[in-house]
């Protein structure tokens, strides 16, 4: 199995760029075997492309859940509790649900892919991470490293994962 890792966001709209900072951080860290990191920016479109070549797939993306600022939360990318493409969700012009109903009626193996999402707490404030998501930092990058490997041993990223409208799992301060 392969790994496809994908950082989406646009690091010049504050936390929208979370996804692709934690793709930098996963790749500075390095990765166990059958891992890689694509960093796509603000083209969502990254992740149909790694289903086509067949790749399992992490996306990694600020988007909005109803958590607090610097919360993640987790869904497979099939789960039928996606909200339809007129709920605003991720940050992009192209938003997810409209991405990933591309990939069904491209008949691409939704199945195969799963969403880190981090809750932004500022998406105007130009470049940089905003200070919630700066203190989650720690638990954000555990998180994703944890995901990788389970998700390479062919298990779910975490035991459960929660409803995107769901608060989402809040980081400890001193995370």
């Amino acid at each position: 199995m392969v790994l496809s890792v994908v950082g989406i966001g646009n690091v010049l709209a504050g936390d929208d760029g979370a996804g692709v900072a934690l793709a930098d951080a996963l790749q500075q860290a390095g990765l166990p075997a059958g891992a890689r990191v694509r960093v796509a920016g603000s083209d969502p479109l990254a992740v149909l492309e790694e289903l086509e070549a067949g790749r399992h797939v992490l996306l990694l993306d600020a988007c909005r859940f109803g958590g607090a600022p610097g919360a993640m939360t987790w869904m497979r990318l099939d789960d039928p509790r996606w909200p339809t493409a007129v709920s605003p969700l991720s940050l992009h012009g192209l938003d997810l649900p409209t991405v990933f109903q591309l990939a069904k009626t491209l008949h691409l193996p939704l199945e195969k892919a799963w969403l880190l999402g981090v809750q932004p707490a500022a998406t105007l404030g130009g470049r940089g991470l905003s200070p919630a998501v700066v203190n989650a930092w720690p638990h954000l990058v555990d998180g994703a490293h944890r995901a990788v490997r389970r998700l390479l041993d062919g298990l779910a990223p975490v035991d459960t994962a929660p409803a995107l409208a769901a608060a989402g799992a809040a980081a400890s301060p001193g995370a």
